[in-house]
């Protein structure tokens, strides 16, 4: 039975008095239950450890917990025993788990790094906001799946002070350490270090600003597999878009330096947690460019000012684009410069109701979106963003809809300086091999469709031998 308001300030109100250890169990496992839906056969209580002479006292998927009657006095007693269990855990399932110490109005969170108890950012229960209580599990736990897209919410569950980002910091770090002089992995880390200085015009050589782009590339490809109803089961092949393409998406997600974390023996459970978490929100309620919120949320905003990044509101986007947007249906819409995509997503948005006011079929307003509204924008994590942003737009309902194959025509490029070389009135496109000096010219006729074009680098993409192509000469 799902909890009602009363019910839910109720417990909360008699967690924060520091009930003993077998009432902390009895209302925790009610939170769990009827406050977020977890079965109760998933909920295991009194788990023996035998190798350590122990009882995890609740096991709830990858979250261990352990009840106490006042940290305040326990504290030490339950970090001497959480590293034995979480270490047996993680022995037993080849999984990464995280515990939780409680006595109901503290609750401590800790994984294991290098074999030591890590602790992150203590939280502490206010019976007068009971629903952060509630949310605050959720995070830990990750089995509410019908949170609100809304960006603070995003923000909350994903962004700069939530556990599963900083969670997951860890375990990029640690997983980087292991791999950092893998070749695959460090020419993928060169190109994009090699991106990122174009774009800023700086060397940016941070692990962390590396282990942010990664994270958030992987919640991006996560909410457009949700919104699209995709099965990605592995995630490879969440990763490198394959599935995306058999359902006739193209241009939505690429194989990139990103997936990186593949190449360790942890880094698909560590792909497969941080997708977990990011498969809760109710897409189909989405209202605004949620994606940059979370994004503004990870980056330092003394940074972003500094590398000169400033977000537009969606108000104001969604006002200059009624105000510039006259007639939908006949407007073509360029951003040059489209970040994460906030107005591209209000100028979908404002086609698709002038379409539902004209009563074309959505088929054929999807269609003509994806032909009329594009970006472009020299950051390749902005143009993963802008693209999910895009989809997110049509949202899961007219997404069913859709006409067998469209493009998502959102494109990482300079706008103010592109590699061409000018003949007449033509220009073909030149793009350069990594780590050569060689480079592959497309002619005008390529480029000049999007569809074409995309579809041409796929292919020399996919090829994998270089000395397949003649470099210096037309493809």
């Amino acid at each position: 039975m799902p909890l009602s308001s009363e019910r839910l300030r109720d417990i909360v109100a008699e967690l924060a008095s520091r009930p003993q250890h077998e009432k902390v169990r009895a209302l925790m496992y009610e939170l769990l239950v009827n406050g977020l839906g977890a079965r109760s056969t998933e909920l295991d209580f009194e788990r023996q450890v035998p190798e350590v002479h122990g009882r995890i006292d609740a096991l709830l998927g990858r979250t261990l917990f352990e009840f106490k009657s006042d940290l305040r006095r326990e504290q030490r007693d339950a970090e001497s025993k959480l590293p034995g269990y979480l270490a047996q855990r993680e022995a037993d399932t080849g999984l990464h788990f995280v515990a939780v110490a409680t006595d109901g109005a503290t609750f401590i969170p800790y994984d294991l790094r290098a074999s030591k108890l890590h602790q992150y950012e203590v939280f502490s229960t206010v019976p007068d906001r009971p629903r952060d209580l509630l949310a605050w599990i959720s995070s830990v736990v990750a089995v509410s799946a019908d949170l609100e897209p809304s960006s603070d919410v995003v923000r909350r569950e994903l962004g700069r002070s939530s556990l599963a980002w900083n969670v997951a910091k860890q375990e990029l770090a640690a997983t980087w350490n292991d791999l950092r002089e893998h070749s695959d992995v460090r020419l993928k880390r060169n190109l994009w270090e090699q991106l990122i200085r174009r774009v800023y015009g700086a060397a940016l050589n941070e692990d962390v600003l590396f282990f942010q782009h990664t994270y958030l590339t992987i919640i991006a490809k996560t909410m457009a597999a949700r919104v699209l109803g995709v099965a990605a089961a592995e995630p490879a092949e969440l990763l490198s878009g394959r599935r995306f393409n058999e359902a006739g998406i193209s241009g939505l997600v690429e194989s990139d330096f990103f997936d990186w974390p593949l190449a360790a023996v942890q880094g698909p459970d560590l792909v497969h947690r941080i997708a977990l978490q990011a498969s809760r929100f109710r897409l189909e309620d989405v209202q605004t460019d949620v994606l940059k919120g979370l994004y503004e949320s990870l980056i330092d905003p003394d940074q972003r000012h500094f590398l000169g990044e400033y977000y537009t509101p969606d108000w104001l986007a969604e006002r200059m684009c009624a105000q510039v947007i006259t007639e939908p249906l006949e407007q073509r819409v360029l951003d040059p410069a489209c970040g994460s995509g906030t107005f591209i997503f209000h100028a979908v948005r404002r086609l698709l109701k002038a379409a539902e006011e004209a009563g074309i079929p959505t088929p054929d307003a999807i269609e003509r979106a994806c032909r009329q509204i594009c970006g472009v924008d020299v950051h390749p994590v902005s143009v993963q963003i802008a693209r999910v942003t895009f989809l997110l737009a049509f949202g899961p309902e007219r997404l069913k809809q859709r006409p067998s194959n469209i493009n998502i025509p959102v494109y990482i490029g300079d706008s103010l300086q592109w590699n061409t070389r000018g003949f007449l009135a033509e220009r073909d496109v030149l793009i350069e091999i990594p780590e050569s000096q060689l480079l592959l010219e497309f002619p005008f006729e390529v480029t000049r469709d999007p569809v074409m074009f995309d579809a041409v680098i796929g292919r020399v993409v996919n090829q994998r031998k270089w000395d397949t192509f003649k470099p210096n000469t037309l493809v």
